[in-house]
């Protein structure tokens, strides 16, 4: 169990970790819908799951799309482009520890997560997506209807490079022993 001070570093740790990542232009528009773009915001994110769990996690999640949400030096204030972040990372972490009990090893661990990851995200971005499009952007839900494939689509691929990367890093701090702490 860590100690109060230890979960507030971490929590500065990891969302300090994440917001690096979202304020350099690094984003890669997915390919089949240029609106959307892949970043590696959620790397870190998962990463603190693996390492720490939900109580880590969310809040890192929570202060990264807070971020978002603010002016940053090569991208504008984006409330909106956060909301969607947090709900999207934050139902990937829960996907995660959902399958957790039943990580046997490295690859139950990373084929289970991207199961869980991937299949809570999408099933929650549909949702998020279909209600809050029409309400944020004003696109009729005929639209939102026809594009939330392609969103399906992307929410999927985004969890799995988040994923497997977060576990690739895990697995090289698994080796240094680094989590004695």
């Amino acid at each position: 169990m860590l100690r109060k001070a230890m979960k507030v570093s971490f929590i500065a740790v990891f969302s300090a970790m994440a917001s690096v990542l979202e304020v350099f232009p690094l984003d890669l528009p997915f390919p089949l819908f240029p609106k959307l773009t892949f970043d590696p915001t959620g790397i870190p994110l998962t990463l603190a799951q693996y390492m720490f769990g939900l109580t880590i996690s969310i809040p890192s999640t929570i202060i990264t799309g807070i971020v978002i949400a603010l002016p940053r030096i090569f991208k504008p204030p984006n409330p909106i482009g956060g909301f969607f972040k947090v709900c999207a990372e934050t139902s990937t972490l829960i996907g995660i520890f959902l399958t957790k009990r039943f990580w046997k090893n490295s690859m139950y661990r990373l084929i289970l997560s991207i199961i869980g990851g991937s299949f809570l995200r999408t099933i929650v971005m549909t949702i998020i997506n279909l209600i809050f499009l029409p309400i944020f952007y004003g696109i009729p839900e005929k639209i939102v209807l026809n594009i939330l494939w392609l969103i399906a689509v992307f929410n999927i691929i985004q969890a799995i490079i988040n994923i497997v990367f977060a576990d690739i890093l895990y697995r090289a701090l698994e080796k240094r022993k680094v989590f004695s702490l």
